[in-house]
Formats: structure tokens, C-alpha cells, sequence
């Protein structure tokens, strides 16, 4: 690799917060045209280390070098001239505004001091083919589905002449047929030149798309290696040790149940849902974005209402709409950001077919 090839360097770089090292000694580098996979589990401390590349926080030791300089990151204005983009996980876009006022949002091309209209949409529009969306640059981002959603912050990080782009789970919430889609946005971007970090919990997502994947536990970088490693291998360094039983046998010891939802049934919204949380369970709810999952939870602790059935815990029923009796009960609820809910809202409202 020459010197011209180095997008990104990160040396020993250290943060910490008040009782919490989140970062400590990690090292990691991009090259220009890969994607570089950055693994972990929830707690590692890769969000720590984009919010380091984005502005938001800055290193307690160590550097960060960009194009072979050392950066000085103190704000999103200095990672934008540096050509560092990063796409969250909650899209950073006014639903208000249209596609192509967010993709400019505060840099407007202006003309006799007035904001230059058909200027900044025949632009957007050229970044927005460039990504391979068919949408108006005059579309409000309320009216789109979740793929597209994804397409115009890429259109936004390019309009910024990003060379490096960090993606935050972008898949998390596409279904299997706009994930190829963005795949091969992505690989059209690699083609580029662009560098991109990419961070995934799917495994077999990185095979597909990775050239390289640095592993970082409990704040440090743990390993480098290529993306045809095999997945074991790779929880193997996620989480220190090798997990012989991925899907452990359900224990016969316990007991009975804690939590019952029985039947439970908002009409238009869920239907029928039915499920026992044990003692020692975690019991997972699945579901594609506007599926009724964050509802049904909602309904269980009592702060949506629902048409039928009933929650009982350890055999009582519980009163439905009555989060005092459900907390009295025992149960707890950890709501999404109002943000995230907000986003939810607006996809579930107004929901299109997602491209």
C-alpha cells in the first residue's frame, strides 16, 4: 500500500468519561476504495470512536490521521473539511424540508444573495442518480420510504466531497431486497475511490462486502484480519472466547411463567400475539420496521390501549391502559428515542414501498 493509498489512520487513540474508559490504545486505518468493517458488540466502543471522527467528542490521547496529516477534529465543520461523512443509525434529516434543501441544509448555492433554487435541485438530482435513486429533488423526506431515506443522506455525505463515509448499521432496518441495493451502492462508491467504514452486528454481511474487519473489545482494537474470516473466528475476537453453543437448549428448569400476553389485539395495528417470558429468558420480538413490535411492547406495560386478549404476570391479569398497574406488577418498560419514535411514526404514516 502506498502512502496516496491511506485515507484514515488512528494511533492509540484513548477516551474516557467520568468512571468509564471507553476507548483505550485503538488502532485502525482506511485505505482508499475499501470497505473496512468495524466489529464489536453493543458497549465496545465503536459509536465512541465515529463520534471522534465526526466531531462530536474529542481524544483524551493519541492521533488521528487523514491523508498522512495529523487532523485536529473539534466540531462536524472540521470533519466536513476533511471529507469525513458519517451516516447514523437515526437518519440526521428534516422531514419538513425536501430532498434537496436537506441535502444542502446550511449550504445553499446562492444567487444576488438569494438561495439559487433550481441550481441546488438539478444538483441534488445529480447525486441522487449518482446513488442510483429514482426521487424528486423536490420531495419532502416525510413522504419517503426507509430505503430512500438511506439513499439521500448518502447523496448528502457525497455532496460533501466525502472521501471517507462511515455507515452506522445502515442495514439495521431494510428488508433482504434493499440491502442489495444498497450493497451495490456501496460497491459503486468503493470503485470510486471512496473509503468506507462500515459497521454491522450481521455477520454474514461481511463477507459479502468487506475487504478488511478490525475487531475492537471492551474499548481496545483486538484484531485485524480479512473479511473471509470465518464467523466463529470473528465472535471468537467479539467476545474473547469461542462460543461452542451459538443456540443454547432451552433450560428444563425454569418454571413457570412470569410474563403471559395472551391473544393480544389492536385492531389495524397488531393481531393476535401471544407469548411467555420465563424466569432467566430473554425472549426476543422481531419484526421488520412498522411490523407492530414497539406497539405490542407499548401495550403490554400499559401505555397503548388494546381491542382484546390479556397480560398477566405470574398468573394475574393485569388492567390494560394502566401503566401504574403494570409497573405495580412488576413490569418495566425502556422506551426508543422520541426521535426514533418520531422517524417510526412518519414511516408508519406515510409508508411507501421503500424505493
Amino acid at each position: 500500500m502506498s502512502d496516496t493509498d491511506e485515507l484514515l489512520r488512528i494511533e492509540g487513540i484513548r477516551k474516557t468519561f467520568p468512571g468509564v474508559v471507553a476507548l483505550d490504545g485503538v488502532d485502525f486505518d482506511l485505505r482508499r476504495g475499501e470497505v473496512h468493517v468495524l466489529l464489536g458488540e453493543n458497549g465496545a466502543g465503536k459509536s465512541t470512536l465515529i463520534k471522534m471522527l465526526s466531531g462530536a467528542y474529542t481524544p483524551d490521547a493519541g492521533r488521528i490521521l487523514v491523508g498522512g496529516e495529523e487532523a485536529r477534529i473539534q466540531g462536524a465543520q472540521d470533519s466536513e473539511r476533511l471529507g469525513i461523512a458519517t451516516i447514523y443509525q437515526e437518519f440526521n434529516l428534516v422531514p419538513d424540508l425536501t430532498v434537496a434543501e436537506n441535502i444542502f441544509l446550511g449550504r445553499q448555492p446562492r444567487r444576488f444573495g438569494m438561495i439559487d433554487r433550481k441550481r441546488m435541485e438539478a444538483d441534488a438530482e445529480v447525486l441522487l442518480k449518482r446513488v442510483g435513486v429514482t426521487v424528486s429533488p423536490r420531495a419532502r423526506v416525510r413522504e419517503l420510504g426507509i430505503a430512500r431515506l438511506q439513499m439521500v443522506e448518502i447523496a448528502k455525505a457525497l455532496s460533501l466531497d466525502a472521501r471517507v463515509l462511515i455507515m452506522d448499521e445502515p442495514t439495521a432496518v431494510l428488508t433482504s431486497e434493499e440491502v442489495e441495493k444498497l450493497f451495490a451502492i456501496v460497491r459503486t462508491l468503493r470503485e470510486d475511490g471512496v473509503g468506507i467504514v462500515f459497521i454491522t452486528h450481521h455477520l454474514e454481511e461481511i463477507a459479502a462486502l468487506g475487504d478488511r474487519v478490525t475487531v475492537i473489545r471492551d474499548g481496545r482494537s483486538v484484531g485485524q484480519v480479512p473479511a473471509s474470516t470465518p464467523e466463529d473466528e470473528l465472535v471468537r475476537l467479539m467476545v474473547g472466547r469461542s462460543i461452542e453453543q451459538q443456540y443454547p437448549r432451552e433450560r428444563a428448569d425454569r418454571g413457570g411463567a412470569l410474563l403471559s400476553v395472551e391473544g393480544l389485539t389492536r385492531d389495524g395495528v397488531f393481531h393476535d400475539v401471544s407469548f411467555e417470558v420465563h424466569a432467566g429468558e430473554v425472549v426476543g420480538v422481531a419484526g421488520l420496521v412498522g411490523a407492530g413490535r414497539t406497539e405490542v411492547v407499548r401495550a403490554v406495560f400499559g401505555a397503548d390501549p388494546y381491542d382484546k386478549g390479556a397480560v398477566k404476570v405470574a398468573g394475574s391479569a393485569v388492567p390494560k391502559y394502566d401503566v401504574n398497574a403494570a409497573m405495580t406488577a412488576g413490569i418495566g418498560l425502556i422506551p426508543r428515542t422520541a426521535r426514533a419514535r418520531a422517524w417510526c411514526w412518519t414511516r408508519r404514516s406515510r409508508r411507501t414501498s421503500g424505493w
